[in-house]
Order: C-alpha cells, then structure tokens, then sequence
C-alpha cells in the first residue's frame, strides 16, 4: 500500500509539472506573438521580413534565425540554432528549463537557409502545440520568415522515417534546389518521427 501510494504521489506530481510547463510555454510564445506583433506594428525594418522584427527578437535570443509559419495549423514560432540539437529540446526560446523546447535548426546548417537541406526539429507535444500539428495536416505550404526576406515552401513529401534516416545526413538535393524539413517524433514510437518536406 505505501508503495503504490508513494507510486501515485510520484506520478501526480510529474503530471502536475507537466501541466504547468505546457502552460508556462504556452503563455511564452502567446506574449512573444503578441510582442512581435506590437512592435511589427511600428517597426520599419518589419516589413521586409514579412512583419517580424528580428531586432527585437534578437534582444530575447541571440539565436534566432526564422519565424516558421504554417497556414491552417496553429504553428507560429521563433526558429533557433544552437551549438548542438540538444540545447534547445528542453528550453524555450527565452532560454527557460521547459519540455515544449523550441523550434530549432540543425545546428550543421547554415543560419541563413542557404543549405540545400535545412533540418527544422519541433517536440510533438500533446497539448497540440510546438510541430504537433503536423500530424494530419495537409496544406500545401509553409513560410518561413528570416531576417533576409521571407521564404515560402511547396510541400512535395511527407512520410514516417526511423530516427536514423539517410535524411538526417544532410545530402545535398539532387534537384539542386533548396529543401526544407520540419521533423517532429511520433507518439508511442520512440524511434521513429513524422518529416513534412518543402522545396
């Protein structure tokens, strides 16, 4: 009895930490939403980078190099590189201890989606938020906003692939034009993850 109920205490207590970081991320990137569109009302150099204003994120986060938008889902964020693909899996963009992590850039890539595979990874959470959405969308584009210009994506490819996927090496594109993935996990399936791809 005292072990199931030391079992149950244990268990109460991480969904209760889950809950509040769900909700503590969730209020982050609401306000980082609502600021950047305040300050994009206002803010001149915002209208060549398609309403963001990457100063005012930059004084946030030194690490930002993107807004990723993608139309008919709720999934509209800051996009970060780190020095690995480790830092920002479990921190926000403000730089806050937290599951939801960030959206974030292959740390191999170069900043400015020159590459012609750019690898953007996103937790799927299950509140439905981060790359959450993904999963049964079936849009036809997505738009990525960089300090340059703004991008926009014509999805050609989805599929479930193993973690080790030869996509995840980074080869070049035998089109030669550029790609871009967003890649997220799949729930149950540790091993395994969901690849939406655009060019």
């Amino acid at each position: 009895m005292v072990a199931l109920a030391v079992v149950a205490i244990r268990s109460g207590h991480e969904i209760v930490t889950r809950l509040d970081e769900y909700q503590a991320a969730t209020r982050e990137y609401a306000d980082l939403r609502e600021q950047v569109k305040t300050q994009n009302d206002t803010a001149d150099t915002a209208s060549e980078t398609g309403g963001i204003d990457f100063e005012a994120l930059r004084a946030i986060n030194s690490n930002v190099v993107g807004w990723i938008v993608v139309p008919g889902t709720d999934i509209s964020y800051p996009i970060v590189q780190g020095t690995d693909n480790d830092h920002y899996l479990r921190r926000t963009f403000a730089g806050e201890q937290n599951s939801s992590g960030t959206i974030f850039m292959d740390y191999r890539n170069s900043a400015d989606f020159s590459d012609r595979q750019t690898i953007l990874y996103g937790h799927n959470m299950r509140d439905g938020s981060m790359f959450a959405p993904l999963h049964g969308w079936t849009g036809d584009h997505f738009v990525i906003h960089t300090p340059d210009g703004v991008l926009e994506f014509g999805v050609f490819h989805r599929q479930t692939v193993v973690a080790t996927h030869e996509i995840y090496q980074l080869h070049d594109t035998e089109d030669g034009m550029r790609t871009v993935t967003l890649s997220t996990c799949v729930s149950g399936q540790r091993n395994m993850r969901y690849i939406v791809q655009g060019r």
